[in-house]
């Protein structure tokens, strides 16, 4: 059953694993290339690659696992034989999200050392965070169990890749959101906004004026509208370096402090494992998915 799992799909896994070569050359020139100007053109166009690169993977491979099979009618036979649906499923899911999560894994140690060789964010910032460490594995187990769901339930592979494109998206952007929330978060305080920016060692989410005693705004009040029409009333239209000690009188007399709120650097790993999970745990739920589809499925 495993050399047949292979055998059927071996043109998608080597089509995939040809792409993810190329991607890794790319990566290789421009990384020895460093911070020279061709690096910094490319670089937008590498990190929405390395971005699109697990979900369109893993939806590529996923969705002709069930789907395809479905498709051309070659189920019958298979569904025919000794072995059992949620054996051959098995074996067909089992091939498919190794060698999704392989070629995947393979990018990690050569995405680390490009965004370090081209680019000076820290890790945790979110242009960097979501193409290192092991989060893009989960982000392609996930891709390939949707893509396997939607094949077996709507039985054409074309089909569900592309319904699943708009799911896939929707969801990163979703747990993206949520990422402040997944582990604690940490605060720098001043007395008013200082002359030189603190930049804390971090992924740096919201600063302002909030009272004093508080870390975060009043309830009902943003960010944004904490205190900046007050301060930019009372501050008025006195220039620098004036306009701080101005700022920090107006700070005083409404009792107010600067707040910098911030996901410390440290968090990395604990957000890659909690994302990693999150994700890891949705790929499981479609398998079931994809099984119960399969067993109700006609020959």
């Amino acid at each position: 059953m495993t050399w047949v799992a292979w055998r059927v799909q071996r043109p998608q896994y080597v089509a995939a694993a040809v792409v993810v070569a190329f991607l890794a050359l790319w990566l290789a020139a421009v990384g020895l290339d460093g911070h020279t100007n061709w690096s910094v053109i490319s670089d937008h166009a590498d990190v929405v690659a390395l971005y699109v690169l697990p979900g369109m993977l893993g939806l590529g491979l996923g969705a002709p696992v069930v789907g395809a099979e479905l498709d051309r009618a070659t189920h019958r036979v298979a569904w025919t034989q000794s072995v059992s649906r949620t054996r051959w499923l098995a074996h067909k899911l089992m091939i498919g999200a190794l060698l999704c999560a392989g070629l995947v894994a393979l990018l990690v140690p050569l995405v680390e050392w490009w965004t370090r060789a081209t680019h000076s964010e820290l890790d945790i910032s979110p242009k960097v965070f979501a193409i290192t460490g092991a989060v893009s594995v989960g982000y392609a187990l996930f891709a390939f169990a949707l893509g396997a769901a939607l094949g077996a339930v709507i039985r054409r592979p074309g089909w569900a890749f592309a319904a699943s494109v708009p799911i896939v998206i929707a969801v990163r952007l979703m747990v993206d959101a949520l990422r402040p929330s997944l582990a604690s978060l940490a605060y720098v305080v001043q007395p008013s906004m200082p002359v030189t920016y603190v930049n804390p060692k971090g992924w740096v989410l919201n600063s302002a004026y909030v009272p004093l005693g508080r870390l975060t705004p009043l309830p009902g009040r943003t960010w944004l509208d904490s205190a900046a029409k007050w301060m930019n009333s009372c501050v008025g239209n006195v220039q620098t370096p004036a306009r701080f000690e101005r700022a920090a009188y107006c700070a005083r007399a409404a009792n107010l402090h600067y707040v910098i709120q911030y996901e410390p650097e440290h968090n990395y790993w604990s957000l890659q494992g909690t994302e990693t999970a999150i994700f890891v745990g949705i790929a499981a739920a479609l398998v079931a998915i994809t099984v119960l589809a399969v067993r109700r499925s006609r020959a």
